[in-house]
C-alpha cells in the first residue's frame, strides 16, 4: 500500500475540504479584514488608555508618596511635643513656679524659649510653640521668648479638644493645633501646643509637587480644602470629573484625618494618538493585498495536502492499515506522525486485549480467594458444640463469644446501631479477654441503664477505646490490672467511660496525648485519631471526648446526644 493506494483512494474519496473548508474560510479572514479597522481603532484607544493608566498609576504613587512625606513630618513634629511633655525643664517650671525667684524664673523661660525656638527652626510646618500653663495663667511663646498671660479663650477651645496622654489635632482660628496636655492627677498641669499654618502647609505641598501642571491639595474630611500648592480652591468640580483632561489621585493621611489629592492634565499626552489613526487606514489597505495572496497560497499548498491525508483517514477507516506516503510533501513530518499514531494504535489495542484479559484472570482468583463468612461462622459453632459434648465450658463460651464477635463485625447493616447491641459487641470482647488475661487482669462492667439501651450511636465506636486500654494501658502488667465499663446518664445526653490503672499516664501524658488526637495533618493516623474525627463528625460538635489521668490510669470518656430511641425496637445488628 503506498502512493498508488493513496491515488486510487482519492478517485472514489468523499466531499473535498475544497469545498466544506475553503469557502468558510475565505468568509472568516475577510469578515476579519472587515474588523482590522476597528481593530486598529480598538488598538489606538487601547494605546491611549494604557497612557492614561500609566499616568494615571504614576500621580496615586506620587499621592502616596506626597501622604508619606507629610506624614513623616506630623510624626516628628509628634514626637517632639512628647519629648517636650517629658522635658525636666518644662515640668519643673511647672510644678515649682511661685517657689523659684525672678532670675531662676526668666532663666527657665529662656531655656523653654531656646527649645521652642529650636522645634519651630527644624520643621516647616511649625508657625509657633506655646506651653500654656493654666495653674499661673500664663503662656510661653516662640516669639521673643514672649512670657505673656494665658489668653483663656485659647485655653478654652484649646482643651476641650485636647485627649488625656493622647497627641490631638484641631483647626482653631485658619491654623491646624497640634495638642498634648499634662495632667497633675485629675487637674491639668499644661498644655503644649504647636501651631501649624495653612501657608506652611501650602509651602510644603509645593516642595511635594509633581510636575507645573499639576496641583497637590490637602483636604477635610467634608472635601474642603486646607491647603493647596497651587490653584487648589479654583478647580472646579465640573473639570474634576472631566476624565479626558484631568485626571486625579487621592491618598489618605495615617496620622490625621486628612486626604491628599492630586491634579494633573493630559491633554499634551495624548494629542499623538490623534496621528496614529491614519495608520489604521494603511494597515487594512496592506492586510486587503495579502489577503488575496494568502488565500492562493493556502488553496495550492494547504488544502491538496490536507486532502490527501483525510482520504487516508478515510482509507484506515475502511480497511485498517493504511500507511500513507511521504513523498515530497510540506507536510511529511505530519504524515509520519500520522503514520506512527496508526502503529501506536495498533500496539495499544494489543495491550488492551491482554489487559481486559489479565483483569478476568485476577477477578476469577479474587472469587476462588474470598471466604464465605457462613463458613466461619459454621466452624466456631462446630467447635461450640464439641466442647459441650466434652463438658468444656470455657472453651464452649469462649467459642460462642467469638462467633458473636465476628458476627458483629461482618454483618453490621448499618453505619449505626443501638446502644445494647454495642455494648454487647464490648461484652463479647471482654469475655474473650477476660479469658486471655485472667487472673492479672480483671474486668468491672455496670450494667446499662434501661432508658439508654436503643439509643443510636456509630458502630464500632466503643470497642476500640476498650481495645486501646488493653494494648496501651494494663497489658504490660504482671497483676493487679483493672478495666472498667460505666455510664452517666443525663435528660439530653449520655457517656460512656472506660477507664484502665496502667499506672503510666499522668497529667503530661494525657496532655501530649491530647495534641496527637488534635493533629490536623496526620500522615498516618492512629486508631484513636479517627475514632476521634469520627466522633466529632457524628455529633457535629467538638466536645465528644475527654481523656483524663486518674491514678495515673487513663480515663477515657465518651459523649453522645440522647435522641431518644425506643427500648421497644429491634436490634439493629449483632447481639450476643
Amino acid at each position: 500500500m503506498g502512493r498508488e493506494t493513496g491515488q486510487t483512494s482519492r478517485k472514489t474519496r468523499g466531499p473535498s475540504l475544497k469545498k466544506q473548508a475553503f469557502l468558510r474560510l475565505f468568509l472568516i479572514t475577510f469578515a476579519a479584514v472587515l474588523i482590522f479597522y476597528a481593530l486598529g481603532l480598538s488598538i489606538n484607544a487601547i494605546g491611549a488608555e494604557n497612557v492614561r493608566r500609566d499616568m494615571q498609576t504614576a500621580l496615586e504613587t506620587h499621592a502616596r508618596y506626597a501622604a508619606d512625606q507629610l506624614d513623616q513630618d506630623l510624626e516628628r513634629l509628634k514626637f517632639f511635643l512628647l519629648e517636650m511633655a517629658s522635658d525636666r525643664q518644662i515640668l519643673r517650671f511647672a510644678f515649682s513656679h511661685s517657689l523659684l525667684t525672678d532670675w531662676e524664673r526668666q532663666s527657665y523661660i529662656k531655656t523653654i524659649s531656646e527649645q521652642e525656638y529650636q522645634i519651630k527652626r527644624s520643621s516647616e510646618l511649625v508657625e509657633s510653640v506655646r506651653i500654656m500653663l493654666p495653674r499661673i495663667g500664663r503662656t510661653i511663646l516662640t516669639e521673643q521668648s514672649q512670657y505673656a498671660e494665658m489668653d483663656p479663650e485659647a485655653w478654652d477651645q484649646l482643651f476641650a479638644s485636647a485627649v488625656r496622654g493622647r497627641v490631638t489635632l484641631m483647626e482653631w482660628k485658619d491654623s491646624v493645633w497640634m495638642l498634648l496636655p499634662r495632667f497633675d492627677g485629675a487637674e491639668p498641669l499644661l498644655m503644649i501646643a504647636f501651631s501649624i499654618s495653612p501657608s506652611r502647609l501650602s509651602a510644603r505641598l509645593k516642595q511635594l509637587g509633581n510636575e507645573e501642571d499639576s496641583d497637590v491639595v490637602l483636604l477635610r474630611t467634608d472635601g474642603t480644602v486646607l491647603a493647596s500648592a497651587g490653584q487648589g480652591e479654583a478647580i472646579p468640580a465640573e473639570q474634576e470629573r472631566e476624565k479626558e483632561h484631568r485626571l486625579t489621585a487621592s491618598a489618605p493621611l495615617s496620622s490625621a484625618d486628612y486626604e491628599i489629592r492630586e491634579y494633573t492634565r493630559i491633554n499634551e499626552a495624548m494629542e499623538p494618538f490623534a496621528h496614529h489613526r491614519l495608520y489604521v487606514w494603511i494597515l487594512t489597505v496592506l492586510t486587503l493585498g495579502l489577503l488575496g495572496t494568502y488565500l492562493l497560497y493556502y488553496r495550492r499548498f494547504i488544502m491538496r495536502p490536507l486532502n490527501d491525508l483525510l482520504d487516508s483517514m478515510r482509507q484506515v477507516e475502511r480497511d485498517g492499515r493504511y500507511r500513507i506516503m511521504a513523498g515530497k510533501s510540506d507536510y511529511e513530518d505530519l504524515y509520519a506522525q500520522f503514520n506512527h499514531m496508526l502503529d501506536h494504535i495498533e500496539t495499544l489495542s494489543g495491550q488492551v486485549y491482554e489487559q481486559q484479559y489479565r483483569a478476568q484472570q485476577a477477578e476469577l482468583k479474587q472469587l476462588q480467594m474470598q471466604i464465605d463468612p457462613h463458613f466461619l461462622y459454621n466452624s466456631l459453632y462446630l467447635i461450640y458444640r464439641i466442647a459441650q459434648a466434652d463438658g468444656n465450658r470455657s472453651i464452649a463460651h469462649l467459642s460462642q463469644n467469638l462467633s458473636s464477635y465476628y458476627r458483629y463485625i461482618t454483618k453490621m447493616p448499618e453505619q449505626e446501631v443501638h446502644l445494647k447491641d454495642e455494648i454487647n459487641h464490648v461484652l463479647n470482647y471482654l469475655e474473650i479477654q477476660r479469658v486471655r488475661f485472667e487472673p492479672r487482669i480483671r474486668i468491672e462492667v455496670e450494667e446499662l441503664p434501661e432508658e439508654i439501651t436503643m439509643e443510636r450511636i456509630p458502630s464500632l465506636i466503643i470497642q476500640p477505646i476498650v481495645e486501646n486500654a488493653f494494648q496501651h494501658g494494663v497489658n504490660g502488667l504482671d497483676s493487679g490490672g483493672l478495666i472498667t465499663l460505666r455510664y452517666e446518664v443525663f435528660p439530653d445526653s449520655f457517656r460512656v467511660a472506660v477507664a484502665d490503672n496502667s499506672g503510666k499516664m499522668d497529667e503530661d501524658q494525657v496532655a501530649r496525648l491530647w495534641r496527637r488526637l488534635n493533629e490536623t495533618e496526620s500522615g498516618n493516623p492512629s486508631a484513636l485519631q479517627n475514632l476521634y474525627r469520627r466522633l466529632q463528625l457524628y455529633e457535629g460538635q467538638d466536645q465528644v471526648l475527654e481523656l483524663r489521668s486518674v491514678n495515673r490510669g487513663l480515663t477515657a470518656i465518651l459523649s453522645f446526644r440522647r435522641k431518644g430511641g425506643r427500648t421497644g425496637e429491634d436490634p439493629a445488628g449483632g447481639g450476643r
